[in-house]
């Protein structure tokens, strides 16, 4: 098991804000915060939404320059070391269109960025013993390291629904492999399969990669 902590000491974001900013157009966009003296953005003030061409390596470095890092915890598998202290990015994709966002820069999760970007994402936080979270037609997942090196990490369970935020089916994992290959990644990346909301790999992962899916060319070509 992985925890996911920024190198600083944690601090909670700025509340969030009621106005939701504009559609950033493109088919991958970012929201980006500003590192300011090593540490990562807390406030949606210092963040803006970039229209990105592809995904590089250039881009995974931000987050080495805001500590946000895949560190260890107590509990993980040793097995896993070679992935300490490599960059921590989240993203969301949307299935079918493939839009894609990389949270750069920033602690915000990704209920958080994804407000105005994506069709059918709810999110009530504060409500009186309510936090809805609805994701619309996403998939949620983390990458490690950059485009070739770590592994990309994907929310993965066929019991929940489509607006959970999470891969439901093997089409949708086949899917994610595509795109992220189209948007820049090598086609050797690794792709883990992992039990959501905790960065381990789920049975189901490990199943699969005993099968032969080790890579994002694996799961797009998944025969």
């Amino acid at each position: 098991m992985w925890k996911r902590y920024s190198a600083d000491t944690y601090t909670p974001r700025d509340p969030f804000p009621v106005s939701q900013p504009a559609r950033q157009p493109g088919a991958v966009v970012a929201l980006v915060g500003k590192v300011e003296n090593g540490n990562h953005s807390r406030s949606r003030k210092k963040e803006h939404l970039e229209r990105i061409p592809r995904i590089t390596d250039d881009l995974f470095g931000y987050n080495v320059d805001g500590k946000l890092l895949l560190l260890r915890f107590e509990k993980k598998d040793r097995k896993y070391d070679k992935f300490a202290a490599l960059p921590f990015t989240k993203g969301v994709t949307e299935r079918e269109s493939g839009r894609t966002m990389l949270i750069l820069g920033s602690n915000a999760h990704h209920i958080e960025a994804m407000q105005g970007q994506f069709n059918g994402v709810v999110w009530t936080p504060g409500e009186v013993n309510e936090n809805k979270k609805k994701y619309g037609d996403t998939i949620r997942w983390i990458n490690v390291g950059g485009t070739r090196e770590g592994f990309v990490g994907l929310d993965y369970d066929p019991n929940l629904k489509k607006d959970d935020g999470v891969a439901t089916t093997a089409d949708d994992i086949s899917f994610l492999a595509k795109t992220l290959m189209e948007y820049g990644y090598d086609p050797d990346k690794r792709l883990y399969l992992l039990t959501p909301p905790y960065i381990v790999e789920s049975p189901a992962g490990k199943e699969r990669r005993a099968r032969g899916f080790n890579t994002l060319r694996d799961w797009a070509e998944k025969k």
